[in-house]
Formats: C-alpha cells, sequence, structure tokens
C-alpha cells in the first residue's frame, strides 16, 4: 500500500530561514522534511510520507494571504498531496493564524484532510472553530515549543489514523479541539432518557457532559447616545460590497479581512459617479443599479442640508460582509472606530445589506 503524500507548512523560523528578521521572507519550499518535520516523519512511519515542506514569513503571510494561500494551493496541486499538516505552532499567533487559513484553504479548496496544533489560547483557535471545515483537526499544544514532543506525537497518530481511513470520532474520543458542531450518532435510549440523566447529574452536583455544543459569544457594549445630534459628524458604513471600480483594495466577496474608505466629498447621490459591487452573499444586480441602497448619500445629504445633523463625514467605510469571521469582523470595526474618532466623526450609520 502507498504512503500517503503530505504537505507539511512551517514558518520562517521552524524551516531554518531565521528569526523575527526575516518575518517578511516570502513563500519557499524544500523537498521533504524539515526542522520539526522530520521527527514527525519518524513517528509517521510507514503510513505517511512528507514529500514537501512549505514555508512562509509570519509577516509575509498576513501581508499577502490571498497571493501565498494560493501558491501553495498550487505547490498541492503539482505534488499530488493527499493531506496537510501545519505547524504545530504552539501559542504565536501569527503563525497560528497562518496554519489556520492554510488548513482552511487545502480543505475548502481541494477537499484534503489536513491537522495542525495550536495553543488553546493562540487567535488561530478561533479562527478554526469558526471556520468549521470538517476536514480539519486542531490538537492542543503547550504555549512554547517545549512541547513540541508531545505535539508532533499527538498529531502523527491523527494522522496516521486519518491515513489509514479510520472512522474519526468526537473531540473527547480524539482529542481535538472542538470545532462547534454536532456529529450524528446512534444512541440505543431516547433523547428524553439522556436528557434526564443529564439533570439528575447536574442537581446532585455530579460530572456531566452536555450533547449540544454551546457557543458564547462576547458581548459588544453599547456605546452611549449621541447628546446633541445637531452638532455631530456623523460617517456612513457599508457591509454591502459597494466599492470603486477595479476593487482597489482587493477585498473577496466572502470572508472578507480588509475595510476600505472612499470619498464621497462633492457629491449628493451616490450615481453621481461610477461605481462597482462585490459581495458574495446576495444578487448584487439592483445595488449595481442603484448603491445609494447600500451607501445611502442621497437621503444622507438631504438630512445634513435640513440640519438634522452637522455634517456628513467626508468618505464611507465599506467591508463586504458575505460569510465574515466573528473575530476578523471584530478587528474590522474597532479598526474603523478608532481611524473615525481620530477624523473627529461623532456617530456612524451602518447600513443593513
Amino acid at each position: 500500500m502507498s504512503k500517503v503524500r503530505v504537505m507539511h507548512y512551517v514558518n520562517q523560523f521552524f524551516a531554518g530561514i531565521g528569526g523575527e528578521a526575516k518575518a517578511d521572507v516570502p513563500f519557499g519550499c524544500f523537498p521533504g522534511p524539515v526542522g520539526p518535520g522530520k521527527r514527525l516523519q519518524e513517528l509517521l512511519g510507514d503510513s505517511a510520507e512528507i514529500v514537501v515542506t512549505v514555508y512562509c514569513g509570519d509577516d509575509y503571510f498576513s501581508k499577502h494571504l490571498d497571493a501565498t494561500v494560493a501558491v501553495i494551493l498550487q505547490t498541492a496541486r503539482e505534488q499530488n498531496i493527499q493531506l496537510l499538516v501545519a505547524g504545530p505552532a504552539f501559542a504565536s499567533g501569527r503563525y497560528g493564524f497562518a496554519c489556520a487559513e492554510v488548513c482552511h484553504a487545502v480543505s475548502s479548496t481541494l477537499g484534503l484532510n489536513c491537522v495542525t496544533g495550536l495553543h488553546l489560547e493562540n487567535p488561530g483557535v478561533e479562527t478554526y472553530q469558526q471556520y468549521k471545515d470538517r476536514m480539519v483537526y486542531a490538537f492542543p499544544t503547550t504555549e512554547e515549543a517545549s512541547g513540541m514532543a508531545a505535539a508532533l506525537l499527538a498529531m502523527a497518530r491523527f494522522v496516521s489514523r486519518l491515513a489509514a481511513q479510520a472512522a474519526i470520532g468526537t473531540p473527547a474520543e480524539e482529542g481535538y479541539i472542538p470545532r462547534g458542531f454536532r456529529l450524528d450518532k446512534v444512541k440505543r435510549d431516547s433523547g428524553a432518557a439522556r436528557a434526564v440523566r443529564l439533570l439528575l447529574a447536574k442537581i446532585g452536583g455530579r460530572v456531566f457532559v452536555s450533547e449540544i455544543p454551546v457557543e458564547n459569544i462576547e458581548a459588544v457594549p453599547v456605546s452611549p447616545p449621541i447628546g446633541d445630534l445637531k452638532r455631530a459628524c456623523l460617517a456612513l458604513i457599508t457591509t454591502s460590497g459597494v466599492i470603486p471600480p477595479g476593487n482597489p483594495d482587493g477585498f473577496r466577496g466572502f470572508q472578507n479581512m480588509r475595510w476600505g474608505k472612499y470619498s464621497i466629498e462633492g457629491l449628493n447621490c451616490m450615481l453621481n459617479a461610477n461605481w462597482d459591487v462585490l459581495h458574495g452573499g446576495y444578487n448584487t444586480g439592483s445595488m449595481k443599479k442603484n448603491p445609494n441602497y447600500g451607501v445611502p448619500l442621497d437621503i444622507c445629504r438631504e438630512m445634513e442640508r435640513e440640519g438634522i445633523f452637522r455634517k456628513l463625514y467626508s468618505h464611507f467605510y465599506a467591508t463586504p460582509g458575505a460569510r465574515g469571521l466573528l473575530s476578523v469582523m471584530h478587528q474590522l470595526g474597532n479598526d474603523m472606530a478608532l481611524e473615525m474618532k481620530s477624523n473627529g466623526v461623532d456617530g456612524a450609520l451602518l447600513v443593513s445589506t
């Protein structure tokens, strides 16, 4: 039986290129295992073979995500890769983010199983859990690379199970970090009987595990109301995908990770200029005909002239919102808010799409 062909993704440090000074090194690859991949290959034995190691600087990856992911996918196709291993990244945030993104791209685009290792407080864990890819598995690691041996052992054992096409169980059974969705499973007793047992265990103070994963979303504090709207400067924000022609900021139609601001100085209506629409979540035909639906400049100019508020800010803020990761959307919103406050904006109107 032939060995499963594995691609291993590492950052510049574990590829032996250098430390933080080399964080901007672009994509590259080596034949066979490199760095921690050598020990990983020993643990995999005859079940799988690391045929290529791909690497990228942590900073370079975040700045050139789309281009880097594209070349990784192309390499996987050229090498006839059947499975991806990324990391382990431990608590390194940029590295963990890259591992989660590479795993998602390879899984969703090529339909391959992917295995990585992350400390539970690594920001990459949130990305992994929000993507909810059924073929991506992240194993918990220590905070520091001192836990490399244990991390590689857990990952190698699971890779070998995937290579053998073994039936994969729940996170509790296999040890990977939960992704937040339910797996169908046949039970001998009814849901009512199981619910009563859980209730009795809870009342009795005994340990119990719910069958339904509970996702806790961080509460966003509500800002106080604007004291005097007639003295306020307001800005427009849209997730409708209205952008200048040519997509100058390189937005993606879904799971976008950037935001932009575009001038409406001297315009009384969005129809007074040329706009495009990029969005993967709805039919954009009507929005292209009249972008005032997404950026209501026409009605806001009327309100401005009537003195309902002091003035409209000279730019509107935009990001396509389709299938946006919560962690990314939080960051984009925070960045926009800080930028608006620095420019004297008192409040914002976020238009529903």
